[in-house]
């Protein structure tokens, strides 16, 4: 699917997918958005939606990608388990645990698929512009895959900061 307009970072996002607000209900809200690029390549587009005036890693919040290249789960995996292990003191058996479930979640994607993470205490649900695509619960892993974006010392400080509201 070619692109047919120019990207702008402030365009209108998609309504949060159906599957996402039937199992997490409430006032979802943009609290930020921004660009994620490797190199001189767009990646995707990412949104943080959260229930509340702000953003509060204690609540309920969703990741919302929007991907502008094709990208296979392979990479997605490979690479959230290398930043997790980067940024976090995480054991080798759980992240060995983690990249399986990943890899059993998440799909190959393309320009224009969408995925999003509801982060909560208990764990990350994903979902597809379409569908509930599966679950891990395990709070250590909500907390980890969050810093690939969130933590302080992420590859992408400015998609961070636009993220968190720290940036215009």
């Amino acid at each position: 699917m070619p692109v047919t307009a120019p990207f702008d970072e402030t365009s209108k996002l998609a309504p949060l997918p159906q599957a996402m607000l039937d199992q997490f209900p409430g006032q979802w809200r943009l609290h930020g958005q921004g660009l994620f690029t490797w190199s001189v390549f767009r990646v995707y587009r990412a949104a943080l939606h959260v229930q509340g005036e702000s953003f509060n890693p204690s609540e309920p919040y969703a990741l919302d990608l929007n991907y502008l290249r094709n990208v296979s789960a392979d990479q997605i995996v490979q690479t959230s388990i290398q930043e997790m292990r980067r940024l976090h003191s995480c054991d080798e058996a759980s992240l060995a645990r983690w990249e399986e479930q990943l890899q059993a979640i998440l799909p190959d994607v393309s320009l224009g698929d969408r995925l999003i993470g509801v982060f909560n205490a208990n764990g990350v649900s994903f979902f597809s512009r379409d569908a509930a695509l599966g679950q891990i619960d395990d709070a250590a892993f909500a907390e980890a895959f969050a810093a690939v974006w969130l933590d302080e010392q992420t590859r992408a400080p400015a998609l961070r900061a636009k993220l968190l509201g720290l940036a215009s």
